[in-house]
């Protein structure tokens, strides 16, 4: 007899369980994962009298990981940024005082998209911190003072931008503001923060 009442029971399950399983509601759709690369142009420059105030070109490469849902998302990069500063007052035309920096950049991007459907360009604002490591810099010159140690090898940045997507291409643009003084250094002749500003171009490609 029990054998009856949990076959019965058995076939029961079977047949009652899809039926449920129709009958819960969908909640909506899940979050959609990005999985990209980027290159493009990245200008930079020093503050403070020390340094010249020009943008040079360098360039930024990378890659990005984000997740978004409608129209909320957050975009984590890591990146490659290179940049050229100049010392200021420097007339000697051997002598330039010119540095090459190289720099590895990790934003942490919040993301609202604009305007944009499903087969038309979306454009989307960005906004977050950036935390970068200076790995290296050289002088562009052999008879330029070496600044390595007069430097902070990290720094904390805000970033402001916009993109804008199609299918699975990118093309943005954004400024990131310096908020960390890298002078380590006691240099009376120092005037002003040495924070390093910079804004970028770029095009990417996303794989997800």
């Amino acid at each position: 007899m029990k054998r009856i009442v949990l076959f019965s029971l058995a076939i029961a399950l079977i047949f009652v369980c899809p039926v449920r399983a129709q009958k819960v509601p969908v909640v909506g759709k899940l979050p959609k994962v990005d999985l990209g690369v980027k290159i493009g142009a990245n200008f930079a420059r020093f503050g403070g009298d020390n340094w010249e105030s020009t943008y040079k070109p360098g360039i930024s490469a990378g890659a990005i990981v984000g997740v978004h849902k409608n129209k909320m998302g957050v975009q984590a990069e890591v990146l490659v940024n290179s940049a050229h500063y100049t010392l200021s007052g420097v007339k000697d035309s051997v002598t330039k005082g010119g540095f090459r920096a190289l720099y590895l950049d990790i934003p942490i991007l919040f993301e609202y998209k604009l305007v944009g459907k499903a087969l038309t360009p979306k454009v989307w604002l960005m906004a977050g911190p950036q935390f970068s490591t200076l790995m290296s810099i050289k002088s562009v010159d052999a008879s330029s003072a070496d600044v390595s140690k007069t430097l902070k090898s990290g720094s904390f940045a805000a970033v402001g931008g916009v993109e804008v997507r199609f299918m699975k291409f990118t093309v943005g643009g954004r400024y990131i503001l310096g908020l960390t003084d890298v002078n380590n250094a006691s240099i009376s002749s120092a005037t002003g923060a040495w924070r390093s500003n910079s804004f970028q171009v770029y095009a990417g490609f996303r794989f997800l």
